[in-house]
């Protein structure tokens, strides 16, 4: 029973997190003007490209919660933030958060703290949740330096 809670606990506690940093994220694009899409720090990717990053990323996450769940994978088209304005961009965001979500649904116990080999890594669906909520953060961050330098 307590093992249970535990996974509760843990499933409502990285939910949050992954809550919290795109939270920021979209904070951070819905601040922006859309001239801001196109700012870079030299040698470095423009705003709309990190967003794009992200947004292929969470895509690949959603696609490795399936995996690992041994769930049907779903094909996702090609992402691109080529001429989009902010808005079209979290909509975006919300559809890959919204796959995301979707592969998790359901998960129990000990799907979710399986370590699979994949390549030359293990995951389990809590590390890629946890990766996920760090990516967010990471890039969030690195969004409002390239718009501060520039």
């Amino acid at each position: 029973m307590t093992e249970s809670l535990n996974f509760h606990a843990d499933l409502e506690s990285i939910l949050g997190e992954l809550t919290h940093a795109r939270a920021d994220l979209v904070s951070t694009v819905q601040a922006l003007a859309d001239g801001d899409l196109d700012r870079a720090r030299r040698g470095g990717w423009p705003v709309r490209r990190v967003l794009e990053h992200v947004i292929q990323s969470e895509n690949l996450y959603a696609a490795l919660v399936a995996h690992l769940r041994e769930q049907p994978v779903a094909q996702r088209g090609p992402v691109s933030c080529a001429g989009q304005a902010a808005q079209e961009i979290l909509c975006q965001l919300d559809s890959s958060r919204s796959a995301l979500l979707s592969a998790l649904d359901g998960v129990d116990e000990e799907r979710f703290y399986q370590l699979r080999r994949m390549g030359h890594e293990e995951y389990s669906v809590l590390s890629v949740l946890e990766n996920a909520a760090a990516h967010d953060r990471e890039h969030a961050g690195q969004t409002r330096a390239i718009v501060a330098a520039a």
